[in-house]
């Protein structure tokens, strides 16, 4: 058993890390939310993460991205993939740089358990919910992220095989996203899909 792993037993018990090996993720959108959250996964024992974006880091992004400044011009989610091997060399992360659309959604979706919504695109946001309810898959959505001092709003609407995080006010179009506001609910997102683990059989 690897370090890290033998890490994992000091925080779940034997059920719950079984469940964390096993299931698969797919998290779409490398960003403020995804790249941070991807991070939070790894961190809590997720061993099959798929991330998937289409963007380079660029020197703005910085604020609140999980990347660094050596980082920028390099593919996101080979920047990302590579600062999650430091975390976990052991994971198994697969990384595509590719833009969803209706072409490939449904085979990506229905090759994993879970789905991770991290895109600031209202139309695609609406296309990976539709699809994972489709296929009967959970997915983890996020409505409302931008601006500052206001997370006591940030709220969880749970539905049938969905959560939806976020202040579910204000967008981007409106406020900057900063770090404290677009991590917070970057943790909330990680955190109801530990939760949504959990209930697997």
């Amino acid at each position: 058993m690897n370090p890290f792993d033998v890490m994992l037993k000091n925080y779940f018990d034997e059920k719950m890390l079984d469940k964390l090996s096993r299931v698969k993720i797919l998290l779409i959108g490398c960003g403020g939310l995804g790249s941070n959250v991807a991070v939070m996964l790894i961190r809590s024992g997720i061993k099959n993460l798929t991330i998937v974006d289409f963007d380079e880091v660029d020197i703005l992004n910085l604020n609140r991205q999980n990347y660094f400044l050596h980082q920028v011009g390099e593919k996101k989610v080979l920047a990302l993939k590579d600062t999650l091997f430091k975390i976990n060399p052991h994971a198994n992360i697969a990384a595509k740089n590719i833009k969803i659309d209706e072409s490939n959604l449904d085979e990506l979706i229905l090759q994993h358990d879970i789905v991770v919504e991290a895109v600031d695109n209202e139309f695609t946001k609406t296309l990976i919910f539709k699809k994972a309810q489709k296929h009967n898959k959970k997915v983890v959505l996020a409505s409302g992220v931008a601006g500052f001092g206001d997370c006591e709003n940030i709220k969880i609407k749970r539905g049938k095989n969905f959560s939806i995080v976020g202040d579910f006010v204000t967008s981007i179009n409106e406020k900057k996203p900063l770090a404290p506001k677009v991590i917070a609910v970057a943790a909330i997102q990680a955190d109801e899909v530990l939760r949504m683990i959990n209930e697997l059989e």
